[in-house]
């Protein structure tokens, strides 16, 4: 398969991605790993190939990310950036809490129930959703990795409607 891929198209991380990034069970090369963690279905590959000092070889290791199934496509990025999967015009309307538990497992994969425990541990008002919104960045933050704690700060506020 050609190594070319769409400047314009949004790469976002595979439950296999994200299972990656918190065990490294597969070793992925330090570049890999890099791309990896800022494909955040937020930058658009002209952004991503900017990472090393050598677009071609950042190309072809997106290529392998997205062969391999640690990448997907986002064909649903938007302005608010928002999981499409979260807002189709089908979905029943959630409470803010079940909003916050899909994004999270939407973005975390096998993190996400150590999230989702923390979301649940506080009540479904405007305090307690910005205190598990809190206890989630601190845990990505430990735990994962700072700028995935910052989107998904930015995405859960995004998300709320308080």
């Amino acid at each position: 398969m050609s190594a070319e891929l769409p400047l314009d198209w949004i790469l976002e991380k595979t439950p296999k991605g994200r299972e990656e990034l918190a065990t490294r069970a597969h070793h992925l090369l330090p570049g890999q790993r890099n791309l990896l963690i800022m494909a955040d279905g937020h930058r658009p590959v002209a952004e991503l190939l900017k990472a090393g000092a050598d677009p071609e070889r950042c190309l072809l290791a997106l290529r392998g990310l997205l062969d391999e199934g640690y990448l997907v496509r986002n064909a649903a990025a938007s302005a608010s950036d928002a999981p499409a999967s979260l807002f189709a015009a089908d979905a029943p309307q959630q409470t803010p809490h079940a909003l916050l538990i899909a994004l999270v497992e939407e973005q975390f994969g096998a993190q996400a129930p150590r999230l989702v425990q923390k979301i649940e541990q506080h009540p479904d008002t405007p305090e307690g959703r910005a205190a598990a919104v809190q206890a989630c960045v601190k845990f990505i933050r430990l735990f994962i990795d700072e700028k995935q704690a910052q989107a998904f700060a930015q995405r859960a506020q995004e998300l709320l409607p308080d």
